[in-house]
């Protein structure tokens, strides 16, 4: 499976994976996508698909960069926004053939650390990270309150 950085056809494919992931969307998600396409983007800033045998897709990264993740000594820092692999190509080493991608991609723009997170109760997210050398940092619930 070819791994290579999304384009503007895959929009509806991305979409689709994306709203898989992330379910509670008005939109199926082109809020999110179409500023990265017009180059306005900065979560994410950087998008690998997958592309399966047959020419579709079947998995995505997004990265962004952030000034801070939990654990970190940079002050600049890639981060792993959202990382999916269909469930029939789960457990073929899609999923670490992406994050490797994103390594090779960080070092080669000078970074040395990889963020990424995973929702407290997910613990099949929290063991692939654990499986490929991510190191859990500390734990927490966060909130936020709108006020106006």
């Amino acid at each position: 499976m070819l791994i290579r950085e999304a384009k503007q056809s895959d929009f509806q494919e991305w979409s689709r994976m994306r709203t898989l992931l992330w379910p509670d969307t008005p939109d199926a998600h082109h809020s999110e996508i179409e500023p990265y396409f017009s180059g306005n983007s900065h979560n994410p800033s950087l998008v690998y698909v997958a592309e399966n045998p047959d020419g579709g897709l079947c998995g995505f990264i997004e990265i962004s960069i952030r000034n801070y993740a939990e654990g970190s000594i940079s002050s600049a820092v890639p981060f792993v926004e959202g990382w999916y692999v269909d469930p029939e190509f789960q457990g073929q080493g899609l999923g670490k053939r992406l994050i490797e991608t994103v390594e090779a991609w960080s070092l080669a723009n000078g970074y040395k650390e990889l963020g990424s997170d995973a929702e407290i109760d997910n613990e099949d997210s929290i063991a692939a990270h654990k499986r490929l050398g991510f190191e859990e940092t500390g734990r927490c619930v966060c909130f936020l309150k709108t006020i106006g």
